[in-house]
């Protein structure tokens, strides 16, 4: 008996995973024998894309092809619509970092078998200022890194390019005042990158703290004090279970669901890979707002 009554696989064309021909080959024998009705759409643009989002909103199934550009757009979409569909995610972009975060595996025929006979579990998203991102928002270093990605060395190395951007970067990255609040606390703080985290990974790099959980109805703020190699200690350091964030001289860590940022002068905001905001910045978890299909483990 098929799980879904009504499905939507909607293939993002501009996320570069391959022909569409390839992609549909690995996903649709899969997906199709669990619902009773399978809709594909292709789209090639980002308007066709947002409308072709909001056609499958009654959809008891949303599945989306492509990164985490495609899905942070999605979101954007989907944001206000009353019923949403469950999301099942199906990594085709660079990065992939919030596949990661629920464990879908990188190729897309596995992660098409796994979530379709998956669980269904609800994931927080968050409001910054007038948008929405699932999986980070981020100041200094990583907007800086990202800008300075080399477009040639983006399509030569994919994710790697992520990589040697940060190396580069962190070299020559000076602090900065931050005025942040966090329910209601006030704290000033210096440092040489912000980040408020829902998912645990960012350019393919999972994050060291284990408690980052995308679904317990609070943010993670992390800052970075400095570019030393101290901080690079204190932020490995942070897998270690035993670890008190409070010892750490070069690495902050806060947890909180109202998050006020502000910054001596605007600075970037990157959200999910996406540059358009900039700071001040008033950021507010919405739990368990959309609900995605992962893997329960068992293949």
């Amino acid at each position: 008996m098929p799980r879904f009554k009504k499905a939507v696989l909607l293939l993002n064309g501009q996320a570069g995973q391959g022909t569409a021909e390839e992609s549909l080959s690995q996903v649709v024998p899969v997906i199709a024998t669990n619902c009773h009705q399978l809709t594909i759409v292709q789209t090639f643009s980002i308007d066709e894309f947002k409308q072709a989002c909001l056609d499958a909103a009654s959809a008891d199934v949303l599945y989306l092809m492509g990164g985490d550009g495609t899905l942070h757009t999605a979101v954007q979409v989907l944001g206000d619509v009353d019923k949403l569909p469950v999301i099942g995610l199906l990594p085709g972009g660079t990065c992939n970092d919030f596949a990661r975060t629920l464990g879908i595996p990188l190729t897309l025929k596995e992660a098409a078998y796994q979530i379709t006979n998956g669980m269904i579990q609800d994931i927080d998203i968050a409001q910054i200022n007038e948008s929405l991102f699932i999986n980070f928002a981020g100041i200094g270093l990583i907007t800086e890194a990202s800008e300075n990605i080399n477009p040639d060395l983006k399509k030569k190395y994919g994710k790697l390019s992520y990589f040697i951007s940060a190396l580069q970067t962190f070299n020559e990255s000076e602090s900065f005042s931050i005025h942040l609040e966090i329910d209601g606390i006030s704290y000033k703080e210096e440092a040489v990158m912000v980040l408020v985290i829902n998912g645990k990974s960012i350019g393919t790099h999972r994050l060291p703290l284990d408690k980052i959980d995308p679904s317990d109805g609070v943010l993670d703020v992390l800052l970075i004090q400095s570019s030393s190699l101290i901080a690079l200690r204190e932020w490995f350091s942070l897998a270690q279970s035993d670890i008190v964030t409070d010892d750490l001289t070069n690495v902050t860590h806060y947890t909180g669901q109202h998050i006020v940022i502000r910054t001596d002068e605007p600075k970037n905001v990157d959200t999910d890979g996406e540059r358009y905001l900039q700071t001040p910045i008033e950021i507010k978890v919405k739990p368990k707002s959309i609900q995605f299909l992962i893997p329960t483990g068992d293949k």
